[in-house]
């Protein structure tokens, strides 16, 4: 019977990378206006985690894949409902289409120390991060309103309600109406969307990996050998940026533990001792070997995490696929 099992989860598993691709083939032209094509990464955790995305990353990769499916059928209802606003007579309103979707769902994976090399040059990149984008692309200009006229009426037809109020279905729960809830019924078949697993997978996976024991002994490893560098007793190397941070930033509070004594200092002094600390914790991660058992922990979190909601996880994967379909048949329509 396990035999047979194995053989019924590679099956549903071959047939979600078919339907990705399939997704893939379908989804919104990246060089139509506001349909910048989301980084499937994007779902399934990026930047300074333990893993990246892709088919063959196995459990985390097909949950990135299906997670990334939700920014795709937003673009499709703010392009339905961009293209009702202007049937509607208006002409000047802001992007229905954000490159960034509000409240996309992501499974994201636990951060890890930095190289030593990385450490070196830059530290963690919080100074980077924190101090604007003098030398990078100026964002897109805020969009601003001719008249509060103007801005009623566009409010009056995304929605359907007038002067702010709210608009409720026949059992009185709110709702929306307008060019957005028309938008959403032609996509979903309902106003609603449908609901993300990612949550409870993600609450899943970090459960069974904060719980797995070779983890627990290489933090201690790490967590010792950062103490006898210096530092206080740090949890892991999320904290140890947090602890980074508050050399920029006013001393207060920090969740864990006590912030740098003496802080906060100019600029470059902080940057001196951001470095410093990202030097100690990557050398610490190389000799607790932190890295590998974090990124094999929480390889195997996210794919029991999977196999505990994958009926969740094949219903929404279908679910989105539907909307995608309907929604590019709306807009050929």
């Amino acid at each position: 019977m396990p035999h047979v099992q194995r053989i019924g989860k590679v099956l549903r598993t071959i047939a979600m990378v078919g339907a990705v691709a399939l997704l893939s083939a379908c989804s919104p032209d990246p060089s139509a206006p506001g349909g910048e094509a989301p980084d499937a990464s994007d779902a399934g955790g990026s930047g300074p985690g333990v893993a990246g995305s892709g088919a063959e990353q196995g459990a985390q990769g097909l949950l990135a894949e299906t997670l990334a499916m939700e920014p795709q059928v937003r673009d499709v209802v703010g392009r339905l409902t961009g293209a009702c606003l202007r049937d509607a007579g208006l002409d000047r309103f802001p992007a229905q289409t954000p490159t960034v979707a509000a409240g996309q769902p992501a499974v994201v994976a636990p951060t890890i120390s930095p190289d030593l090399d990385q450490a070196r040059i830059d530290g963690y990149g919080i100074h980077a991060s924190t101090s604007g984008s003098e030398s990078g692309p100026a964002g897109p200009a805020e969009f601003t309103w001719s008249s509060a006229d103007e801005e009623r009426r566009y409010q009056q037809v995304l929605t359907g309600a007038a002067d702010g109020a709210t608009v409720t279905d026949s059992t009185g729960r709110p709702t929306l109406g307008g060019c957005l809830g028309q938008a959403r019924t032609a996509v979903y078949g309902e106003v609603a969307a449908p609901q993300s697993p990612a949550t409870v997978i993600e609450k899943s996976a970090r459960s069974a990996y904060a719980a797995d024991q070779a983890l627990t002994d290489a933090a201690a490893v790490w967590s010792g050998c950062l103490r006898q560098a210096g530092y206080p007793q740090l949890l892991d190397p999320a904290d140890a940026q947090r602890y980074a941070q508050y050399f920029y930033f006013p001393a207060g509070e920090r969740p864990g533990g006590p912030v740098p004594a003496g802080g906060p200092w100019p600029a470059d002094i902080a940057k001196d001792k951001e470095i410093e600390l990202a030097v100690a914790d990557a050398g610490c991660a190389d000799q607790a070997g932190l890295r590998a058992v974090q990124r094999q922990a929480w390889d195997a979190a996210v794919t029991d995490a999977v196999d505990q909601h994958e009926t969740q996880l094949f219903g929404y994967r279908d679910a989105m696929a539907a909307a995608l379909q309907r929604g590019q048949q709306a807009l050929g329509s």
